[in-house]
């Protein structure tokens, strides 16, 4: 079997049947879809929210949830959406450092990752990292992300500051002359 067949069967036969399982709060038989999805592909990032999902009701010591993390990255330490999720797992527990770094090692490995940018604003904003929070919010939400909570936040506590654009240049210019003085030399 081709692995996009693969990933296809295992999202059809366990990842949503797992999150059908974790809505109607059979929490046991949604960790044990996420647990046969993630021993398939240990840095599937949907069988990683199962996964933290149904141990945040379970809170069961079998629930290995950094372990889980752990594999992953061993698997594939490039793949920037399993430190995303990781940061998200750690955000919730409160563990905000730890959050932050691996939000920061996401946006390292793919600058483009809106839901890093965003979640790293949202924990510089749990530590009161205002400026940082705002860096991030910006990014975010220049990469399309749809949702108002962070700018909510951060304007809530003063800190919202749309970040400027950078002036386009003017075609002909040249750094002796500037672009007012040419458009006043033009006019004469």
């Amino acid at each position: 079997m081709s692995e996009p067949g693969l990933l296809q069967n295992l999202d059809r036969l366990h990842l949503r049947p797992g999150e059908q399982q974790l809505r109607q709060r059979s929490f046991d038989v949604a960790f044990n879809e996420a647990r046969f999805v993630l021993n398939v592909v240990p840095n599937h990032p949907q069988g990683l929210v199962l996964l933290t999902q149904a141990c945040e009701q379970l809170r069961s010591p079998r629930c290995a949830v950094e372990e889980a993390f752990q594999t992953a990255i061993a698997v594939n330490p490039r793949a920037a959406g399993t430190y995303t999720t990781q940061g998200i797992y750690l955000h919730r527990k409160r563990r905000y450092a730890e959050a932050i770094e691996s939000f920061k090692h996401a946006v390292d490995l793919d600058s483009s990752s809106l839901n890093a940018h965003y979640n790293l604003g949202l924990s510089y904003l749990e530590t009161k990292q205002y400026e940082l929070a705002n860096q991030h919010a910006q990014r975010a939400y220049a990469l399309g992300a749809p949702f108002p909570g962070l700018r909510t936040k951060l304007q809530q506590v003063g800190h919202w500051k749309p970040i400027a654009a950078p002036e386009p240049q003017a075609t002909g210019s040249s750094p002796q002359q500037p672009v007012g003085r040419q458009d006043e030399a033009a006019k004469k």
